[in-house]
């Protein structure tokens, strides 16, 4: 075999390799996209659920433990959150008297930060025909609140929300849009749209005045 039939070889047999390892990387780039996205499809889905659970968790101020219960928890490992199904929160304060909280679903959202200057903190998002009460010293409920969505913080013990609320005292029926609360400051601020209708509670109930008596001559 001559030189020149040699160089001819070599420059095809280089060629083939070449396009060999060009076929071998398109291949390897080829399947590493189709992971990524079969990796992130995945991560889309739950990765498990609880059903019928039940746990407690303490606020910020040691003060006010608060027992979540639920028909199922099912977690999002993409954005590593929480649904519940049929939520109800108990809220024990040691020095006040406990709140429920109940919804048809809950998104719990772990340790987010709405301001740059703000501490994360966790959030639970309550979503239709949404309920809350304050039970009185005598056991009945004493403030009860509707609205159709509320985010509750846990950790700081306070509430808000954009929508509609209608809430129930035990002598005024009040209606708003939006409120902000304070579970540890015992505030609720009402912001826009407020209408209340107030009743007389039994002390202020005006006494029928007493028919005078005939004197017999």
């Amino acid at each position: 075999m001559t030189a020149d039939r040699i160089r001819v070889w070599l420059g095809v047999a280089l060629l083939g390799l070449v396009m060999l390892g060009s076929f071998w990387v398109y291949e390897v780039m080829r399947r590493q996209s189709e992971d990524a996205l079969s990796s992130t499809k995945d991560r889309s889905e739950p990765d498990y659920y609880v059903e019928h659970f039940n746990f407690v968790r303490l606020s910020h101020s040691q003060k006010t433990n608060y027992r979540v219960t639920g028909d199922k928890l099912i977690h999002f490992p993409k954005e590593d959150e929480f649904e519940i199904i049929q939520p109800r929160i108990v809220g024990i304060d040691q020095e006040k008297m406990p709140m429920t909280m109940s919804a048809e679903r809950a998104i719990v959202k772990q340790k987010v930060q709405e301001k740059s200057q703000s501490k994360p903190e966790d959030q639970i998002h309550l979503v239709d025909k949404v309920i809350f009460e304050r039970m009185g010293k005598d056991g009945r409920s004493n403030i009860r609140l509707q609205t159709s969505f509320l985010v509750l913080y846990p950790d700081s013990e306070k509430m808000r929300t954009d929508k509609e609320v209608k809430m129930n005292t035990n002598y005024s029926e009040i209606t708003a849009t939006g409120m902000r609360a304070d579970n540890a400051q015992q505030k609720i601020e009402l912001l826009s749209k407020v209408h209340m209708v107030m009743e007389k509670s039994p002390l202020q109930q005006e006494k029928k005045p007493a028919s005078p008596t005939k004197k017999k001559a």
